[in-house]
């Protein structure tokens, strides 16, 4: 009977609920569990510390495209007559040169040299010099378009152009439709001429500056807004061969070492084997524009809409464009749809093309000006892409 009574008291206290107040804060510290758990696996931990970014660039080795010498011939004669006159008779010493192989080090001269003796009563000294004029530098990708480049330091500026030794840039205002487009056609010797600036020098959330305020403080040429990754957590963020975020979002455009691009789809996006290739920079606004030489089209909802745009456009190594596209002014320019945009950079011949942040962002700034007429004024942003010389 004892033995019945104590089965029946554990029986009461096994089916007994857990109290009320203590089940709540247990529900709520399980659920504060799986949101952070969450948090850190999906947003957290996939991406490096914000002040240790993985280099892809380690141990990476560049296949580009190397120098080329270039080697001319020069003719240079150097005569030298001496006569000194005495009871004995007279030295002439003679030296010519003859062509020699050069680059741009200088010159190696090769000859012979004579002695004779003759009586003779004068003295009379002659140097003749004769030098190659200044010439064009192929190596780099300069060795694909011939003189588009300057001779040696110098540097040409105009409102709309740019020619140095090592960058070309001339940009073309253009009706298009109902607006008007900035286009930067640009070519470079090296992809060092081309680099990514994050605001304030600083990669995380909710830092912005202003579009010009950071080609000043990188010397860009030009200049335009990019991704507004710092408005998100998402999207891949490859900058200067550095990575600081491994989220995938949508579209990336990918441009290398060698000066290549491709876009990809979010599954297409292959991180580890593109950092074996070089990978140098991503774009992750979206979407892709153009892509294998053909353009993207089809948009719809919002985004298919006319608005200013700014785009990155890439024909081959070392020659691109930037295009930035005014719009929301009624009366000066309406702003493009998604699918007049890729059109413009598909009749432009662009292999590959990318569409970065629009609407307000939409800036380019050439010179260290604003060059185009951004809504409202334009506004802060979280990064640019940019071109510059390389000191």
């Amino acid at each position: 009977m004892q033995r019945r009574k104590g089965e029946r008291i554990m029986e009461q206290n096994r089916r007994k609920p857990m109290p009320l107040w203590l089940m709540i804060p247990l529900d709520v510290a399980l659920m504060a569990g799986c949101i952070l758990s969450f948090a850190y696996f999906h947003h957290v931990r996939p991406a490096p510390s914000d002040d240790k970014p993985i280099d892809l660039m380690a141990g990476f080795t560049s296949t580009t495209t190397s120098a080329t010498t270039t080697t001319m011939t020069t003719t240079v004669q150097i005569t030298t007559t001496t006569t000194n006159t005495d009871a004995s008779g007279e030295m002439t010493t003679t030296l010519t040169g003859d062509t020699g192989s050069t680059a741009a080090t200088g010159t190696t001269l090769s000859g012979q040299r004579t002695q004779s003796s003759a009586l003779t009563t004068s003295s009379t000294t002659t140097t003749t010099t004769t030098t190659a004029p200044p010439t064009y530098d192929y190596s780099g990708w300069a060795s694909k378009w011939g003189e588009i480049f300057s001779v040696g330091d110098e540097v040409v500026i105009t409102d709309n152009s740019y020619r140095s030794h090592d960058v070309y840039i001339n940009i073309e205002t253009r009706q298009v439709n109902t607006s008007v487009a900035y286009i930067a056609d640009v070519y470079i010797r090296n992809i060092g001429n081309f680099a990514a600036a994050f605001a304030k020098d600083t990669y995380g959330r909710s830092i912005y500056e202003w579009p010009q305020s950071m080609a000043e403080r990188h010397n860009a040429i030009l200049a335009v807004n990019a991704d507004y990754y710092t408005g998100r957590d998402t999207g891949i963020i490859v900058r200067n061969g550095q990575l600081y975020r491994n989220v995938e979002k949508g579209d990336v455009g990918s441009i290398f070492l060698d000066g290549t691009m491709r876009n990809d789809t979010k599954t297409s996006f292959d991180l580890e084997t593109y950092a074996t290739m070089g990978l140098y920079q991503t774009m992750t606004f979206g979407p892709m524009l153009v892509t294998n030489g053909e353009p993207v089209l089809g948009f719809s909802g919002s985004i298919a809409k006319a608005n200013p745009r700014t785009g990155f456009g890439y024909y081959e190594p070392g020659h691109y464009c930037m295009i930035v596209v005014d719009g929301r002014q009624e009366g000066y320019s309406i702003g493009l749809t998604m699918d007049e945009f890729a059109m413009l950079f598909d009749e432009l011949g662009c292999q590959e093309a990318y569409n970065l942040d629009g609407g307000q962002s939409a800036m380019m700034i050439f010179n260290g000006e604003v060059y185009n007429k951004p809504y409202k004024g334009g506004r802060e942003t979280g990064d640019i892409f940019y071109f510059s010389e390389v000191n």
